[in-house]
């Protein structure tokens, strides 16, 4: 009664499978498992960026390949500018190959 249009199916010597493999495999199949990457220098901008860099910028968003960082004035917008490919070498030192950021945006942060 309660088993109809149901197959008897066997499973030989199945094991459970962990829920973290199933979900790496189905955020790679929809794309989101580099950007999800990508994300993680939002977490750890304050290292790579080192203590002095990292007083005056706030690492705020990651859209695809970009990198938008806030800076708290002009002068260190100007004076991160000229660091900006240095940066970006060293933030993708840690990031897999399909990852990689293309470029960091500094902006100016809102008061």
């Amino acid at each position: 009664m309660g088993n109809q249009g149901r197959q008897n199916i066997r499973m030989k010597n199945a094991q459970p499978e962990k829920i973290g493999d199933f979900l790496d495999i189905i955020l790679k199949k929809r794309g989101l498992a580099t950007q999800i990457s990508r994300t993680d220098i939002l977490d750890s901008w304050d290292s790579v960026a080192g203590k002095k860099i990292a007083k005056v910028t706030e690492a705020k968003a990651v859209q695809g390949a970009t990198l938008f960082v806030d800076v708290q004035s002009s002068i260190w917008l100007t004076e991160l500018s000229f660091i900006k490919k240095t940066l970006l070498a060293k933030i993708n030192q840690g990031l897999p190959k399909e990852a990689k950021l293309e470029r960091i945006i500094f902006r100016l942060m809102e008061k």
